[in-house]
């Protein structure tokens, strides 16, 4: 089993600092990331989760996962609004 070090730069040569630039990323919208929070809590952790796949993409454009993963954690918003619409 690989160390946490090896996992850890492993899965940063794929995606080169994604979880860094992620943050930096979200730092100018923080204000609307707040209050996507306040107002629609559903959706806040998958808008943030996309946000890192979009940016792990621009590390390895091709890896199927991250495009997967995106259109799954789209796919929850949109069910809960769906569910939420018909209330």
């Amino acid at each position: 089993m690989p160390s946490i070090e090896e996992f850890i730069k492993a899965r940063n040569s794929q995606y080169q600092d994604a979880w860094l630039k992620t943050g930096l990323m979200a730092k100018p919208v923080v204000q609307e990331i707040a209050l996507l929070l306040l107002e629609f809590p559903e959706a806040w952790y998958s808008w943030v989760i996309i946000l890192n796949k979009l940016v792990r993409i621009l590390g390895d454009h091709r890896h199927i996962d991250s495009w997967r993963d995106i259109a799954g954690y789209a796919t929850l918003v949109v069910e809960h609004l769906e569910k939420e619409n018909k209330k």
